[in-house]
């Protein structure tokens, strides 16, 4: 046991010597603490405004949508500058664009400028992922992608507390403020900290992370996006990440603060308290997540994690007591992060080298289209047909996806692990 322990303290020792992939993590920190300040009060803001709830919920998807729009050009702006300054210009672009939000004098300029922040948001995350994919050996990639969602994670729960606390003191525009100012001190500090990823032989995997794995590929050049979907084990990952964000977008964006406050009748404070408890099963989650998938095997942790993640969300629509319902939250947040884990690593296993940039944008977008069509068909089929289809619906992804990555193969190849 303590020999496991010391084994794993030193992997992630190693993970967060290379001074790029640490500040990868640390963006991820301070860049969800930023953006967790702003979207609690955001349709707040837009209230503010006197629009009405769709209005105000078209200013919070047009974040969301720029961002998915952004994945589409993001392989060429890597491409183009770097992920160092791919990375510094994203992060400028969303600093203008929340400061803009917040000065915004009518309801239409903050859209576009909100939108436009969603487009900066889009480049950083694009060159977070190439950093990472690119700058970590595979037997340990899934252990830094636990640590980087994990970032993520402690980022949006810490920013959710501040951003109510300065909203309340400073104003509804104060939060985008205080995401400016985050953006740009990062922009100037990733300039600095951040690493382009060496050159790699066009006859290796990404981060030589692929030769010997099964369904890894060498320097074949992919002609277009359908020649990525060909390689054994992309798909599978583009369509376990869109399944997972689908479940997470609808879930936690939509149903449960709808579900929580109509049939279990709870007030802000206890949908809070459920949040929380479901965040805090995923954080502790993602760690041991990377750790197996890293040493078990990719299909090993992805398959049963989907399959519970598709029966705890189902089983939500069917619930009656407070406490059931916290229970099945904090199995969904493990479920998320166990299922959410391995699709990169695979991403990493079986990516040519010189394609990283335009599959990786690839997975963004699919990871997107998830976070973006899952709100939404949640609230429509709930007000259609009540929550218990709203749930059941939901986890249909769920089932694509445990179909695909059941018939697609083992990536990680074991004598490698560490």
């Amino acid at each position: 046991m303590l020999g496991r322990a010391g084994k794993e303290r030193g992997a992630v020792r190693v993970i967060l010597s290379d001074r790029s992939v640490a500040a990868v993590i640390a963006l991820a920190l301070f860049l969800n603490l930023g953006t967790g300040i702003v979207l609690p009060i955001l349709p707040l803001f837009a209230r503010s405004f006197g629009v009405d709830y769709g209005q105000a919920g078209l200013l919070v998807g047009a974040f969301y949508f720029a961002r998915l729009m952004s994945d589409l050009t993001a392989s060429a702006v890597v491409n183009r500058l770097g992920v160092r300054r791919a990375a510094g210009s994203g992060l400028i672009l969303l600093a203008l664009g929340a400061l803009l939000t917040g000065l915004s004098p009518s309801f239409w300029v903050a859209v576009i400028c909100w939108a436009s922040a969603g487009a900066g948001a889009g480049t950083v995350f694009a060159a977070m992922y190439n950093a990472l994919i690119r700058g970590v050996e595979r037997s340990r990639m899934a252990r830094a992608l636990g640590l980087f969602y994990g970032a993520f994670n402690g980022g949006v729960v810490a920013g959710g507390f501040i951003g109510g606390l300065v909203a309340s003191r400073l104003g509804l525009a104060a939060p985008l403020f205080c995401l400016a100012g985050i953006a740009a001190v990062l922009s100037a500090v990733m300039l600095r900290l951040l690493v382009d990823p060496a050159p790699i032989s066009a006859e290796e995997p990404l981060s030589n992370l692929g030769a010997g794995a099964p369904g890894g590929r060498s320097a074949s050049k992919p002609g277009s996006v359908f020649a990525l979907l060909r390689i054994p084990g992309f798909a599978a990952a583009v369509i376990a990440a869109l399944a997972n964000l689908w479940v997470f977008g609808a879930v936690f964006n939509t149903l449960v603060p709808l579900f929580a406050r109509d049939v279990l009748h709870l007030s802000t404070l206890g949908i809070g308290i459920l949040y929380a408890i479901s965040l805090a099963a995923e954080f502790f989650a993602y760690y041991p997540a990377g750790s197996w998938a890293d040493t078990r095997g990719r299909r090993y942790v992805l398959i049963p994690a989907i399959a519970l993640l598709a029966i705890a969300t189902v089983s939500l629509g069917s619930t009656t007591t407070v406490v059931v319902f916290a229970v099945l939250l904090a199995i969904l947040g493990m479920a998320s992060a166990f299922s959410g884990v391995p699709p990169g690593a695979i991403l990493a296993d079986v990516l040519p080298v010189q394609e990283s940039a335009r599959g990786i944008a690839v997975f963004r977008f699919g990871v997107d289209v998830g976070f973006t069509l899952g709100p939404l068909v949640a609230g429509l089929t709930a007000g259609a047909f009540g929550f218990s289809a709203a749930f059941a619906i939901t986890g249909v992804p769920c089932l694509v996806a445990l179909l695909v990555v059941s018939l697609s193969r083992e990536t990680l190849a074991r004598e490698r692990t560490a």
